[in-house]
């Protein structure tokens, strides 16, 4: 989870919702225009980091070198400029930082395309030849552009590195001394593309397909030439699905998202569906000179999880302690017990967190949590208690797509009141590990909405199950 503190204010957003491997949401259109009540187009932030921009560079241009030294550089000297002309004109609309983008064929015949941290982009000689005009290779580069662009590859790296260390790493690399950071960098450089850049999560696969059709749009291609490039590959019927969407896996019917959000984009009348050119160039990789080079072609090895959210942490935050202490609200709204190794991190001591040593840690202006629990009180949304909470609830799941409600807002009793209990679940925004948060809302007795939500791993809930239940045994409400 991530809580933003300001002037000792908790703003309530629930981290593991405001991800980083995503922040996944509708904001502005950067400059594209809506037509009539359309959604304005879809715009992504990159998510949780520990590297800078500038070492994604690094990362990058090292990792291509180790792919270089194990696949076969397409040496035709007019497929590679086409390609990278259009890569340019592409990549001039990619949004955030301004990375120095390159791209380069492979000479093998698989149908796939990948891009590593910092702007270094490969397409194989078979996905040039599998898509069926201009417009659909645009595609496929614009959705490796938006893995660039939202820094997708070292945010897997930066879950993968916090998971290793513990949480409470955040601190010293967000204060610039980490030496050990350095030593994972070096350990990226070497193997990075096999282990962590060359595959992604369905979160990061449906940000590539949405920003990459603004992308599309914005460069002069129509975007549902990517949907039907996807529609294609989706109707193939074989026992082995091709490569690309073995390493691009379906974030949830990628077609009907990518034709959703048309009317929200600056498509042109005269958009480039093909050209003379594109089929020049496929003709040539068709032709009897290309098949022998492209024949014996293989991939990079693939040694990395198929998911990032199968990950698992390699480090744990101590279990609960059996004796608790207690805590009062500076108003008095409410008092709660907890136990006695977490930490109260201090806002305004009516919004507080409570987490044990270990899982937490302080990102920027943020501080990213895995265990523990946020509790305080808001101004409600609505004057009814469940509508209240649907709202409150709404809230949280708006920040990342990825999380889910998983059980439905149960009516129990808090502190002899009326309240209600809802589950959610997601893949954490630090650990890539599944989540389940359960979220406690009743009345306060000056009207506030009164919030409590628990947080554990999924694989860690029941060791914390104990805790949280006598933590919401021990609630009061004041009045």
């Amino acid at each position: 989870m991530l809580r933003r503190v300001r002037k000792c204010v908790v703003i309530l957003l629930v981290a593991s919702f405001a991800s980083a491997q995503a922040s996944c949401g509708w904001f502005s259109d950067r400059g594209g225009k809506s037509t009539g009540t359309a959604r304005p187009a879809p715009h992504f932030e990159p998510g949780f980091n520990v590297f800078s921009p500038e070492e994604d560079i690094e990362l990058g241009r090292r990792s291509a070198l180790e792919i270089e030294r194990q696949v076969p550089l397409l040496k035709d000297e007019a497929t590679v400029e086409y390609v990278r002309r259009l890569g340019a004109r592409l990549a001039a609309r990619a949004p955030g930082h301004k990375f120095p983008y390159q791209f380069n064929v492979i000479a093998t015949r698989d149908m796939n395309a990948f891009a590593l941290p910092g702007g270094f982009i490969f397409i194989n000689a078979g996905a040039i030849m599998a898509v069926r005009n201009e417009g659909e290779l645009a595609g496929v580069v614009a959705h490796e552009i938006t893995h660039v662009a939202l820094r997708h590859g070292t945010n897997q790296a930066s879950k993968a590195y916090v998971a290793q260390r513990g949480i409470g790493i955040l601190e010293r690399v967000f204060g610039g001394n980490d030496s050990d950071l350095g030593e994972f960098m070096g350990a990226l450089g070497g193997a990075g593309a096999n282990v962590l850049f060359l595959r992604f999560g369905r979160t990061a696969e449906r940000q590539a397909d949405l920003e990459g059709a603004r992308i599309m749009a914005e460069a002069g291609y129509d975007p549902r030439d990517m949907a039907s490039f996807f529609e294609t590959l989706a109707k193939q019927d074989q026992r082995r699905g091709p490569e690309f969407l073995s390493d691009h896996p379906d974030p949830g019917n990628r077609v009907a998202s990518i034709k959703e959000v048309l009317p929200s984009l600056p498509v042109r009348g005269d958009v480039v569906h093909d050209s003379r050119e594109f089929t020049q160039i496929k003709a040539r990789l068709g032709g009897q000179r290309a098949v022998g080079a492209l024949a014996s072609a293989a991939q990079p090895e693939r040694k990395g999880p198929g998911d990032p959210n199968d990950n698992k942490p390699g480090t744990r935050p101590p279990t609960p302690s059996q004796t608790f202490r207690d805590f009062v609200s500076d108003d008095g709204s409410f008092t709660l017990q907890y136990p006695d190794n977490w930490d109260a991190l201090v806002s305004d001591r009516s919004n507080m967190i409570f987490a044990p040593a270990g899982a937490y840690g302080q990102a920027g202006q943020s501080l990213m949590v895995t265990h523990g629990m946020f509790t305080g009180a808001v101004a409600p949304q609505a004057s009814d208690l469940r509508a209240a909470t649907e709202a409150f609830v709404r809230g949280q799941l708006g920040v990342n797509a990825d999380f889910r409600v998983v059980r439905e807002s149960q009516r129990i009793n808090l502190a002899g009141r009326e309240a209600y209990a809802t589950g959610v679940a997601g893949p954490s925004a630090v650990s890539g590990v599944v989540e389940i948060d359960i979220i406690y809302t009743t009345v306060t007795s000056d009207g506030r909405l009164f919030y409590l939500i628990t947080m554990a791993p999924e694989d860690e809930f029941k060791t914390y199950e104990s805790a949280f239940n006598q933590i919401i045994a021990s609630v009061r409400l004041g009045g």
